[in-house]
């Protein structure tokens, strides 16, 4: 079973990796020599390049999940699932940290 991975190339000192649904790298060398580099993956050369991860995917933040679960407060005030988790670390059970 062999593995395809894209190259767009961005110079011609340069190339960009992509999986056909993220980039995930930008090496500072030509095509033609990563290709020399890594020959047990199967390159396509491609004309096109997928959006970046941090525009695919938007990191959630921890705000936003407040606003929605109700704030701090709320979130603390719930049942724990693991009362003693927080033992190992020196707290006593049923506190935060």
């Amino acid at each position: 079973m062999s593995k395809t991975l894209y190259l767009y190339r961005s110079s011609e000192d340069s190339c960009i990796l992509h999986d056909g649904y993220i980039q995930t790298g930008v090496m500072p060398h030509s095509i033609e020599r990563h290709i020399e580099l890594n020959p047990k993956i199967k390159w396509l050369e491609t004309y096109w390049l997928p959006d970046i991860f941090k525009n695919r995917y938007k990191r959630a933040s921890l705000q936003a999940h407040e606003r929605k679960a109700g704030g701090k407060q709320v979130i603390e005030s719930r049942p724990r699932d693991f009362p003693d988790e927080g033992g190992g670390r020196g707290l006593l059970p049923g506190q935060s940290g």
